[in-house]
């Protein structure tokens, strides 16, 4: 392979996992704010606060990711220049130019930088404000990421197009909500910075989100397969791109067996423990936690397996 191409599945990969975490600080903070506080809402915002100071601010957490994303979003276009200019990664700076304004890469790729500049112009606020702008920004760079892949191979704003921003959305918010969760209620749980019945609160909701994101994301991911893989002549696992593709559904399943665990098994424990609290329901949140963090490595695992896949030609052999 290519070093350049290597590299460019590797910043690929990494603006992935960027574009999840900024979508699971998202989804985080807007679980952690949502339901009936059970003291009032002053007992309520004090809880919250303190589980956001035990856990980072959540608005900091979505700067460093979208600045982040920002940031791999230039490397990569420097890195296609080089392909596309057939130079170095050194000498590629001069056909930078010539990529923005005469490729259709430039205009995919303009229109997801813009998305990242826009989703950092909230900054560190944990405002609505800024929560409302981060997301309008995130939902525009998947809208400049679906252009330059696959999806626009039959042209743009087609409904090809429209499904898979679909599904990198709901990707991002699947596997972003667990890998920010994971972290977020192990440090919850060893400062005990969360109540146990507002803790198993965010956890169903949790649960929720990641169940309802997922259903969306096999709809979206079958149309976007069918669609992928319509011209392959032969047997899928004949084709690099069969055997990429199916790699990462062995970690989707995968992560879909975890999840659904943990939902079926561990969180109705920790709604029969969480009124009392003491050493059962530590123990019943102490499994779910564990069982979500190896579920986060899975999806870290699909996000790559992703990567490459979007470097890898559906038709070739």
């Amino acid at each position: 392979m290519d070093p350049l191409v290597a590299g460019q599945i590797v910043v690929a990969a990494a603006q992935d996992l960027l574009f999840a975490c900024a979508a699971g600080t998202l989804a985080c903070s807007a679980l952690c704010a949502r339901g009936e506080p059970s003291g009032g809402a002053s007992s309520h915002a004090a809880v919250v606060e303190r589980a956001h100071a035990s856990a980072g601010s959540p608005g900091r957490v979505r700067a460093i990711a979208l600045i982040g994303l920002m940031l791999a979003c230039c490397l990569y276009l420097w890195l296609q220049a080089a392909v596309m200019s057939g130079s170095t990664f050194s000498a590629a700076a001069p056909a930078i130019s010539v990529v923005l304004t005469q490729s259709h890469f430039g205009a995919a790729w303009s229109v997801g930088c813009a998305g990242a500049v826009l989703g950092c112009l909230g900054g560190t606020r944990d405002s609505r404000a800024a929560w409302w702008l981060a997301a309008l920004g995130m939902l525009v760079y998947a809208a400049g990421k679906a252009a330059a892949s696959h999806a626009a191979d039959t042209g743009d704003f087609t409904v090809r197009e429209a499904v898979h921003v679909v599904h990198l959305t709901a990707t991002a918010l699947w596997a972003g909500s667990v890998i920010v969760a994971a972290p977020l209620l192990w440090r919850w749980r060893r400062a005990a910075a969360m109540p146990p019945m507002q803790c198993e609160a965010f956890c169903t909701r949790l649960s929720h989100l990641a169940t309802l994101a997922l259903v969306v994301v096999i709809g979206s991911g079958i149309y976007n397969a069918a669609q992928d893989t319509a011209h392959l002549s032969g047997p899928l696992l004949d084709a690099w791109y069969g055997r990429v593709l199916t790699v990462k559904l062995v970690f989707v399943a995968l992560a879909v067996l975890l999840g659904g665990y943990n939902r079926m098994i561990h969180l109705p424990r920790l709604h029969a423990t969480a009124i009392e609290g003491g050493d059962a329901y530590r123990d019943a949140q102490r499994r779910f936690d564990r069982l979500l963090s190896v579920e986060a490595i899975a999806m870290i695992a699909v996000l790559i397996a992703a990567a490459v896949l979007g470097h890898t030609a559906p038709t070739g052999g």
